[in-house]
């Protein structure tokens, strides 16, 4: 029976039109908060904070092309776009200033990301275990950043949010001090640097693309994230249906659309594409609705 269904779904899957022409993206070198600068060189923590910073900035741009969702600009050519706007050393857009959303436009770019470390720990812990006379060292690695996704052709911030992730290096070390001196290996910064990118391209996916019921049949249904993204077996997703879309009287400025919960799903498998789900609660899902995780409380 199941063999069934998720053939039947797949055959859904495959009667979807193709959707709209990908959104152009241009993604921002990452840059760190002069505090943070600052105190990581008091701290001694300068150099792993530069090494962090650079390897995410590489594994950026990688992490959107998992996405499949955007045709991504050139960095060389954003670097000439960002410069004649001075977006590098600001982070922000000048919304005064006509000239910033045309720049844009003539570049082709509809949308831009702007990250920022704004929080950087690097500390030990020292964990003992009196039954069996143990002590392990912990060396805990903590990034902390915002993204700010703006619309170039109207130089307006859609979203800002804030993005964490942390990694732990642990050794067998009752004095600390090969923890302490010794730099973090390429490994563990990759490590970091990766997920720290994911979770900001996945942001950015969120609010561009939200993830939505592509195929549906009884109670599996398929929706649009696959592998790449922060999914795994047995998370639960909500289902939202979408209503009218609400505007400020004062300044006519879009405020999103009046969402209602329509029931729950069950993750079944994570495709490479795609995430086929059981549903749980039902209280009107239908294709395309809207699917976000389950908030923990």
């Amino acid at each position: 029976m199941k063999t069934i269904l998720y053939s039947s779904l797949f055959c859904l899957l495959l009667s979807i039109p193709a959707g709209a022409q990908k959104l152009t993206l241009a993604v921002g070198p990452v840059e760190v908060n002069p505090a943070v600068e600052t105190k990581a060189a008091q701290q001694g923590g300068r150099v792993q904070l530069d090494r962090i910073v650079q390897s995410t900035d590489s594994e950026m741009i990688n992490s959107f092309q998992q996405t499949r969702r955007f045709d991504l600009f050139a960095r060389s050519d954003l670097s000439a776009v960002m410069s004649e706007q001075d977006l590098a050393q600001s982070g922000n857009l000048d919304l005064n200033d006509p000239n910033t959303a045309e720049a844009f436009r003539l570049a082709g770019v509809q949308y831009l990301v702007v990250t920022s470390i704004n929080d950087f720990q690097d500390y030990i812990e020292k964990a003992t275990f009196g039954a069996i006379g143990k002590s392990v060292t912990k060396r805990i690695i903590r990034i902390g950043a915002i993204a700010k996704i703006y619309d170039t052709t109207t130089g307006k911030l859609l979203e800002s949010t804030r993005v964490n992730t942390d990694m732990q290096d642990i050794q067998d070390d009752p004095d600390f001090e090969s923890v302490k001196n010794s730099l973090l290996s390429e490994s563990l910064v990759s490590q970091i640097s990766k997920k720290l990118a994911d979770r900001v391209a996945n942001r950015v996916v969120d609010v561009l693309y939200p993830a939505k019921i592509v195929g549906q049949t009884g109670k599996l249904v398929l929706f649009n994230r696959g592998d790449g993204f922060d999914i795994e077996k047995g998370d639960v997703w909500v289902v939202y249906a979408q209503g009218e879309e609400m505007v400020d009287p004062d300044t006519g400025e879009s405020l999103g659309s009046v969402e209602a919960e329509v029931g729950k799903i069950r993750v079944v498998e994570v495709l490479p594409k795609v995430t086929r789900a059981e549903v749980i609660e039902d209280y009107g899902i239908e294709k395309l609705q809207v699917v976000r995780p389950e908030a923990e409380e």
